[in-house]
């Protein structure tokens, strides 16, 4: 007999398809959640570092408004801002020196700024602007007491300008430029992105970039798209950079403009190398378990095939074949050694029939084997259910129980029993028939309590459930179903068998109908129905009778109604 058709090599293959179908499921599915996960991740981390650069130019923004409203707080250090510009350094020293005789308040603005320097680490520069005056002052780290310059000088960090206002007059008189340290906003962009490429761009209220940060050193043109679309139209234009970027904007109170971005491919390229793995762990999983299986199973597979191809030279007449049983093990070799024997037991039995008179008659010689071969039968089953049962497997066991519980039902010598054993007789019937087609049978039997006790000629009901599967059944279809229904109406039993069947056409229903009511034979492909219709006849007399009819949704509904026979007389 080959693998295929082995039920458990079949099992096996099942089993196999529904293990990496459902890895591999479980690996979309986790995938699904990690690219998901990653998405999210990235959207919040343009959040975060916006939050935290808006939060850090907060509060440069205070300091350096701290320090412009200093230079300006009275009129005496306006003064000074301007004589600075219209002196040379000489003219400006004697100034300064006369202030602080006259004033009693030393102010020389070089020093001023220097001082600036030593309070707050993170300044680079300070540049001061009039409006009068076309040179600018500037300081930086290398020069910190500044000197006159005519044109702007180059800016090494974020620079965050502030307007110097007249306090008495509110009269706008120059701007003041504190440039500060880059570090603390890349911190920012580095601790919030960690492992996630991101890059984050800063304009002032005028349009101009003063601070971007890439966190991979890979070039970009990101940078001068934004600063040409600034240029363009004073603001950024979203809506396109979104189908690449994870996006977030932000726009300061002093009207700073906070842009950070994601790239989405660095996002999908992370989840892709997270799904690889994942699907490689996978694969690797797969094939573990499934050697593991086939490794487990296949002696298994493998004795189960021996026994059958055993089985299989046994039918055909060669009963001196025995299966071996050195390399079988545990139930299987239970198995064999209980077949072999059962083997050996029909052989003497047979000898010892072929012992007996030849002239003996045949129905003598089946009665010896009827005494013999029924308890072998039962002893022998019962042994395969008991075996089954150590093993664990409860659905063999219930179902040999069932085939022996048939087996002594068939060859007992009652002529009646009552409804409620025959129908449990029946269910028991359909129960291996259900195990043969597990997802394709389902039954129903109910039984009214008062007419439990009620009997009933044996096999009255039975061969008309046989007769179901024999011709009446779809096997192509899953949902096939039977029920049995025993009730007593008014003074009436009524037997209701009802399936859902290829059932008939209302011709062969009415001839049916008609040989069941003049006990005539019926001209159908059946299974005793003409029998049992005969036998009811004669037990319950002229209260009983049989019809069929369509079932509303297909298939075949038989009804029996007689009257009990003690009520009868």
């Amino acid at each position: 007999m080959k693998s295929k058709q082995n039920q458990i090599y079949s099992l096996l293959k099942i089993y196999s398809m529904i293990l990496i179908v459902g890895v591999t499921v479980f690996s979309l599915v986790v995938s699904y959640t990690i690219s998901k996960k990653n998405n999210e991740e990235a959207k919040q981390v343009t959040v975060d570092i916006s939050n935290r650069i808006d939060a850090i130019l907060v509060e440069d923004e205070k300091k350096a408004a701290r320090m412009a409203t200093e230079l300006t707080s009275n009129p005496l250090r306006i003064e000074n801002l301007y004589r600075y510009f219209q002196l040379d350094y000489q003219q400006y020293l004697s100034y300064t020196l006369d202030i602080s005789q006259d004033y009693n308040m030393y102010i020389y603005l070089p020093k001023e700024i220097e001082h600036m320097y030593y309070l707050d680490e993170s300044i680079q520069s300070v540049a001061i602007s009039l409006n009068e005056f076309k040179e600018v002052y500037s300081s930086t780290l290398t020069n910190k007491q500044g000197i006159k310059l005519e044109e702007f000088p180059k800016n090494t960090g974020v620079m965050i300008p502030k307007l110097l206002n007249n306090p008495d007059t509110s009269k706008y008189i120059g701007t003041f430029y504190l440039s500060l340290s880059v570090e603390e906003f890349n911190k920012a962009v580095t601790n919030n992105s960690q492992q996630t490429e991101s890059e984050t761009f800063i304009f002032s209220n005028t349009n101009r970039l003063i601070y971007s940060r890439k966190t991979k050193e890979k070039g970009s043109p990101l940078e001068s798209e934004l600063v040409q679309q600034m240029n363009d139209h004073s603001k950024i234009q979203p809506s396109k950079l979104k189908e690449s970027y994870f996006m977030t904007q932000l726009k300061t109170k002093e009207g700073y403009q906070i842009y950070t971005f994601v790239p989405k491919k660095s996002v999908f390229l992370k989840s892709a190398k997270s799904f690889m793995w994942l699907f490689l762990f996978s694969l690797i999983i797969d094939s573990i378990l499934l050697l593991t299986l086939f490794k487990l199973f296949g002696k298994y597979v493998r004795q189960v095939e021996d026994i059958l191809l055993s089985i299989n030279e046994i039918t055909k007449g060669k009963i001196e074949n025995r299966i071996e049983v050195n390399h079988k093990q545990a139930e299987m070799k239970q198995i064999s050694i209980g077949i072999n024997q059962m083997l050996d037991s029909i052989q003497n039995y047979l000898k010892d029939i072929y012992e007996l008179e030849i002239k003996q008659k045949d129905a003598d010689m089946r009665a010896l084997q009827s005494q013999i071969n029924p308890h072998f039968l039962y002893n022998t089953l019962e042994y395969i259910r008991m075996s089954a049962v150590s093993e664990g497997a409860d659905e063999l066991a219930e179902v040999v129980y069932n085939f022996a519980a048939l087996l002594r039902n068939n060859i007992s010598q009652e002529k009646t029993v009552t409804l409620e054993n025959e129908l449990k007789f029946c269910e028991k019937y359909v129960y291996l028939y259900q195990m043969r087609y597990p997802d394709s049978i389902a039954y129903s039997f109910s039984i009214e309590e008062s007419i439990k006790s009620l009997p009933i000629p044996k096999f009255a009901i039975q061969p008309l459930i046989e007769n179901y599967f024999q011709h009446g059944i779809d096997y192509l279809k899953m949902e096939n179903a039977i029920g049995v229904k025993a009730y007593r109406e008014n003074e009436e039993i009524v037997i209701k068998i009802s399936d859902n069947g290829l059932g008939m056409s209302e011709i062969q229903y009415g001839a049916i109908n008609e040989a069941l009511a003049f006990n005539h034979e019926v001209k159908v492909n059946s299974v005793g129905i003409h029998n049992v219709n005969t036998r009811l006849r004669l037990y319950y007399g002229s209260s009983y009778h049989m019809k069929y009819s369509s079932t509303e949704n297909g298939g075949t509904t038989i009804v029996i109604r007689f009257k009990d026979k003690e009520e009868q007389t």
